[in-house]
């Protein structure tokens, strides 16, 4: 379950800030808190850096999760405009007697991005030595400038009207597997009125979006979010709606 609401948890763009902390909970159902995820973003002139940690929280979710954490380490340059583009994107995890690490390489002079992965598991329970069982890399079949997090920091660029309903195609790594497209939808009123009910209501500067990721997503069936982004471009809360049998999955900032 937290393997997979982890996706949406990178989406939480920093634009105007050097450095900056950002803590989120993870709620599920009726059962409360899940999962917590803190980030820390840095920038300098010419690169930028997002370090993100997840952990399950509680005696059942440590249990279904097999007492998961993930690490996701983005880095990437900053061009003369100030545009974002990713070179790499790491992700770290642990769970029961496995880890992994996934890495994509983006090339931007070849167009091309690489995807690096390795598994591992434990020889036994109680020894702290792991034994490789999974390694491939494979060049992807589609390039793009983003990967799942930069898509977000770039996402001013992208969207300049945030109340006029629109529909926009993008495009990142990590995101749907065939092609890397990444769905947003700028909403009407009517259905903003809707949102407001999960979210809450969008106060001045903050505005709401859909978020689909094209990915069944714990018996959702395209991975739609909804969110509401705050003034200075973080994600504030956001909603992963009627996924059958389990309720609503809520991420929210502290």
């Amino acid at each position: 379950m937290l393997k997979i609401i982890f996706i949406f948890l990178n989406f939480f763009p920093i634009l105007h800030a050097k450095s900056m902390t950002v803590d989120y909970r993870v709620e599920f159902g009726v059962m409360g808190k899940v999962g917590q995820v803190h980030t820390q973003y840095s920038d300098t002139k010419n690169s930028y850096l997002i370090d993100t940690n997840l952990s399950a929280v509680g005696t059942l979710a440590n249990m279904v999760t097999g007492n998961l954490k993930e690490r996701h380490i983005c880095k990437g340059i900053m061009t003369r405009l100030k545009q974002r583009k990713a070179t790499t994107y790491e992700m770290i995890k642990s769970f029961g007697e496995y880890k992994s690490t996934t890495l994509y390489t983006i090339n931007h002079q070849k167009k091309e991005v690489i995807k690096s992965y390795q598994k591992w598991k434990k020889k036994d329970n109680n020894d702290k030595k792991y034994v490789q069982v999974s390694r491939y890399t494979h060049t992807l079949r589609y390039y793009a400038i983003d990967d799942m997090i930069t898509l977000f920091l770039n996402l001013n660029r992208y969207i300049q009207n945030k109340e006029k309903p629109a529909h926009y195609h993008l495009k990142a790594v990590g995101a749907d597997k065939k092609n890397g497209r990444v769905d947003i939808k700028i909403p009407d009123n009517e259905i903003k009125k809707s949102m407001a009910e999960l979210l809450g209501e969008a106060k001045e500067g903050e505005w709401l979006m859909n978020l689909i990721m094209h990915r069944q997503l714990y018996n959702s069936k395209q991975g739609e979010l909804m969110v509401r982004m705050g003034k200075e471009s973080i994600i504030q809360k956001a909603v992963l709606k009627d996924l059958i049998f389990f309720g609503d999955v809520r991420i929210i900032k502290e």
